[in-house]
């Protein structure tokens, strides 16, 4: 297995999601306190503390062990992980946040900067629509990423469109999930999405087109029907 090193503060959210990611994917994760050793915060990340050792990563700060958390300190700590780190992708900021600093921080280290884009009226996508108007890179699948690096180019992992690896079925209208259903193993033509559902042409074309309208298929020549490659 291919060690993965996120650098990355212990707070509740996206950073801890990334820290548990690569130790459920048997990787290597680094995170980087804005406390003390023994003052680890937030105090519900004390397991997460443990697990990092255990799975053979690493917890560090460069303040006394009894030292308190506090906003400058967490301010100091993002341009340790921005330093150690190759890239940054930038999953949410608000206008003015932390993450926008360690932004600033790889920005001027001539760091590459991901960002993942959001709507418009969404608080916590400002940051990152700001830094993609910037020069940020756009970020809608793992590859966006591994094509910035020739070593990890040769990585086996799954490039597939972020949106398709996180994609809940819930989000389907339930009218149209059978025929979302029939779409999941490839490329199918409308006859055969009619077999499968034992629906009849008109209710198909009728689910395929809203379905292509919200995004969810992509309508290809000769009436055939995928799933879209990127959203």
């Amino acid at each position: 297995m291919y060690g993965v090193c996120i650098n990355s503060g212990m707070a509740i959210g996206i950073d801890t999601q990334a820290h548990l990611g690569a130790i459920k994917e048997v990787g290597k994760t680094v995170a980087v306190l804005g406390c003390g050793l023994n003052k680890i915060y937030p105090k519900e990340n004390t397991e997460l503390f443990h697990k990092i050792i255990d799975n053979g990563g690493a917890v560090i700060s460069e303040y006394e062990s009894s030292e308190e958390a506090e906003s400058k300190k967490f301010i100091q700590r993002n341009r340790i992980v921005s330093g150690m780190s190759i890239g940054v992708l930038v999953i949410e900021a608000a206008f003015r946040s932390g993450t926008s600093i360690t932004a600033r921080f790889a920005r001027e280290e001539g760091k590459p900067i991901f960002c993942i884009p959001h709507e418009i009226s969404y608080k916590l996508g400002v940051g990152t629509n700001k830094l993609l108007k910037s020069g940020a890179k756009c970020v809608v699948s793992v590859g966006d990423i591994l094509n910035e690096y020739e070593d990890l180019k040769k990585l086996k992992v799954n490039t597939n469109n972020i949106y398709e690896t996180v994609i809940n079925i819930e989000e389907i209208p339930k009218d149209y999930r059978e025929i979302y259903n029939c779409l999941t193993k490839g490329e199918i033509h409308i006859n055969e999405i009619c077999k499968k559902t034992k629906m009849n042409i008109t209710e198909v074309n009728s689910g395929l087109t809203i379905l292509e309208l919200e995004g969810y298929v992509n309508r290809l020549p000769g009436n055939m029907f995928t799933l879209p490659q990127s959203r």
